[in-house]
């Protein structure tokens, strides 16, 4: 139910009506989503946390100490070996596999190869062995004595395919291989060999017998290799032998039963692949002499019958005859027709010389007549002559081609006979280059069989160590320091990546979307009494009014600040009605909400102090009721308070009490500082206590009641300050927010979980109200939290009799200086 309308003449409360929002969210109250690495917060972190960052660096260099005086000194043995591309040999070989071994030698995977092989435990068993480190149990080489056994050649030269390795040498092996270490050298075809021990003296021993060893070893593998091979390439031998014999007895006998084959020519013993291929090709380029000859006849033949032809078809017309070019070539034809051509050259010069009649001109005419005769019959015997010549062309090519099918039956016969014998010619060659190539390498590999040669040679031998290199002291130092460092900042940012609460006003506001009211410092138990420790303070505080009992120090100050902060929010009408809550309980709000009531009366106002937290009041104990005659009333709980207002079993009037001069303080004992009430102006501070309890607290204050309440007080006086419930814990506060005019949220530094404050705007957002600001409470005010600048101080102002003894008592003041 809302309030009664007041006017402005009368001093209304000013107040305001629920106004129903929707489901606020946290965008549109604007608060902060997205986190932000902010460095100099995270500064201020590390300097507040500073000493976990130095224990942990502490720590660290016991550490590092403790491991330098407890780890033992290793020294370190080198040697340097080195890798040929191509491993040497007493014979020059350019077979395939020699290829591929040096191709494999010039690879990155053999060095590879050769640094995994120095550290097989097999390897480093033999070395156990061959350096005779196994006769003490292993004693020297683990430094639990200082002496090695001496080294024994005769154990050098035992390998192990002569006696197995024991358990014990094997064991030993696998702990020196911890202490091998090779490295290729990036670019080269180096292998730098690194052996660490407690013994100078047995680790440059051990580094020379790793690459001796190593060596040895691949000798050992290569002639056991040579050794296989000669025994296998003998066994091959033989066989290759007896099936060389097998394949040319059997080509020896295919020639006895064919006797096709002996034109193949070759015998038992001759290349019968080389010979066969001649022999058969003489046969087919002879068989090809005779299809070409008996092609040409055949052709000849047909153009012989063709010309033929023609004559025939011409008739006995000389000059068309003549005109044909077979017969015009004739040599018979040829000559006469050159008869006739000198008789008639001599029959026209006679014709210049004689006439007609004349007898060597008749003479020379009858010659002319008896050539052309002559001419004539030789053109008409042309024919028959061509016929004879087409007959002998026609023998010629039969006789041609009876004599190629002769030449091709041979040939084929031929053929027949040697598809046996090269099958047969083959497998003997075959047989023949593998029993030859055998017969070489078995030349080879007995030549080669004891040379001692390897790929890898050691190029540079290991000097006797004169400094450890493990521990390096600086390096386990540095390292500690470090170590401790990057612990105690992980430490660190991981307890504040943990902590959810709010540690600076910067964080609060950008948090909240809220401005930061006041920042109240955390006051000690001196400060708040004035040097004297107050054990017996209420509620577990030194004190709860440091306005009044404290005035010079920085928590007073920082309440004049928040006065003066929520005096600027507005028009002094709209700023009457205050209400002080928090997320959840033991934030402050009590506190807070008294000393800014103090602040409010030292200034002059005419103050009414509401305990509007009926499930667990607390303002009477902040301010002890003292009777008149000086004694304190039996109980507390007999006095009224809201509740019995709300009620109405008493007005408004008998329900507040006032608070005097005499009662500051907080234990009723007097004090100097305690004689008056601080103010300026006559102001005076009244307190609505709890009173009795309330067994229905959300409906008290959701009748009119408390409307009605907030409306007397508004017009009795100044100001009225409400101290409420937490807005999580109950509901009570959201009840009261329609009838407040500012409302300030309560949140205890370093404590408060940022999403419970967030939480609880969201529901004051329900009922249409939003916080003024926030009230940071109990601020540490050490070196890491110096975000915040106090203006009031311990040492500003102290002493000069500001706030101390009242405004009027300037005396007393000096007096208390003097002394």
């Amino acid at each position: 139910m809302n309030p009664p309308t007041i006017s402005a003449a009368q001093n209304p409360p000013p107040r305001r009506d629920p106004i129903p929002a929707p489901n606020p969210s946290l965008g549109n109250l604007g608060f902060e989503t997205r986190h932000r690495t902010d460095f100099r917060h995270l500064w201020h972190t590390i300097l507040e946390k500073l000493w976990i960052l130095i224990l942990c660096t502490i720590a660290g260099l016991f550490l590092a100490f403790g491991y330098l005086a407890r780890t033992p000194k290793l020294y370190q043995g080198h040697i340097v070996l080195e890798v040929d591309i191509q491993e040497p040999t007493l014979v020059r070989s350019d077979d395939g596999a020699s290829r591929m071994r040096s191709a494999f030698l010039a690879s990155q995977d053999a060095l590879r190869t050769i640094e995994q092989n120095l550290t097989n435990r097999t390897l480093l068993a033999r070395v156990i062995r061959s350096e005779g480190l196994a006769e003490d149990e292993g004693k020297a080489l683990l430094g639990i004595t200082k002496s090695a056994p001496p080294r024994k050649e005769s154990a050098a030269k035992t390998t192990t395919a002569e006696t197995a390795l024991t358990q014990t040498e094997q064991a030993l092996g696998g702990a020196l291989s911890g202490m091998v270490k090779p490295v290729v050298r990036r670019g080269t075809r180096l292998i730098d060999l690194f052996v660490v021990n407690q013994d100078p003296a047995l680790a440059q021993r051990l580094s020379e017998a790793v690459g001796r060893e190593y060596i040895r070893s691949s000798i050992e593998r290569r002639a056991n290799f040579a050794e296989d091979t000669l025994r296998y390439l003998l066994e091959e031998e033989e066989r290759l032998k007896a099936n060389l014999q097998k394949s040319e007895a059997a080509v020896a006998e295919y020639k006895a039963k064919t006797p096709d084959a002996l034109q193949l020519g070759g015998g038992a013993n001759s290349n019968t692949g080389q010979q066969n291929a001649p022999r058969s090709g003489m046969v087919e380029e002879k068989l090809q002499e005779l299809n070409t000859k008996a092609t040409a006849a055949k052709a000849e033949r047909v153009r012989l019958e063709g010309e033929l032809a023609q004559i025939e078809g011409t008739g006995d017309n000389l000059e068309a005859l003549l005109a044909l070019p077979s017969i015009a070539v004739a040599p018979a034809v040829i000559e006469r027709r050159r008869d006739l051509s000198q008789i008639e050259t001599a029959l026209a010069t006679l014709g210049q010389r004689y006439k007609e009649k004349h007898p060597r001109m008749l003479a020379a005419r009858a010659a002319l007549n008896e050539a052309r005769a002559a001419l004539k019959q030789t053109v008409l015997q042309q024919p028959a002559l061509l016929r004879n010549a087409i007959e002998q062309a026609r023998t010629t090519e039969d006789s041609l081609r009876a004599a190629a099918g002769e030449q091709e039956k041979a040939a084929l016969a031929l053929n027949k006979a040697a598809i046996g014998y090269q099958e047969l010619a083959r497998q003997a060659d075959t047989d023949r280059a593998l029993y030859e190539s055998v017969l070489r390498q078995i030349k080879e590999t007995d030549l080669t069989k004891g040379t001692k040669t390897n790929a890898v040679s050691v190029i540079e031998h290991s000097p006797l160590p004169s400094a450890p290199v493990s521990p390096n002291p600086m390096r386990v130092i540095v390292l500690g320091l470090l170590g401790g460092i990057a612990a105690g900042l992980a430490t660190i940012f991981g307890a504040n990546a943990l902590d959810r609460s709010i540690k600076t006003v910067d964080q609060a506001e950008t948090t909240f979307a809220l401005p930061v009211l006041a920042a109240v410092p955390e006051v000690s138990r001196t400060e708040s009494s004035g040097g004297e420790e107050k054990p017996d303070a209420p509620l577990g505080t030194s004190s709860y009014r440091l306005v009044a009992e404290a005035p010079e120090g920085p928590a007073a100050e920082a309440f004049r600040n928040l006065r003066a902060a929520l005096s600027l929010l507005g028009p002094e009408e709209e700023r009457k009605i205050f209400l002080f809550t928090s997320a959840l309980p033991n934030e402050g709000k009590s506190f807070t909400s008294a000393n800014y009531s103090l602040s409010l009366a030292q200034q002059g106002h005419r103050v009414l102090l509401i305990d509007g937290d009926l499930r667990r009041p607390s303002l009477h104990k902040i301010f002890r009721h003292i009777g008149p005659e000086g004694g304190e009333e039996a109980k507390d709980a007999e006095q009224y308070g809201i509740v019995d207002y709300l009620v109405g079993d008493v007005p408004l009037g008998d329900a507040v009490r006032v608070v005097s001069a005499r009662d500051v303080d907080i234990i009723g004992t007097s004090s100097p500082s305690a004689t008056s009430t601080v103010t300026a102006t006559g102001g005076q501070l009244s307190v609505l206590a709890g009173g009795r309890r309330a067994p229905n607290p959300a409906e008290l204050l959701s009748g009119h009641s408390f409307a009605e309440l907030v409306t007397e007080a508004a017009k009795l006086y100044d100001r009225v300050v409400i101290d409420s419930a937490p807005v999580l814990a109950v509901s009570d506060t959201l009840l009261m927010t329609p009838f407040v005019q500012t409302v300030c949220m309560v949140v205890r530094a370093r404590r408060t979980a940022r999403n419970a404050v967030q939480r609880a705007v969201l529901l004051l957002a329900g009922t249409g109200t939003r916080p003024a600001g926030v009230v940071l409470n109990r601020l540490p005010r050490n070196r890491g939290t110096d975000y915040y600048y106090y203006y009031a101080s311990h040492g500003y102002g102290a002493g000069e009799g500001s706030y101390t003894g009242g405004y009027a008592d300037k005396p007393d003041r000096k007096k208390r200086r003097k002394k």
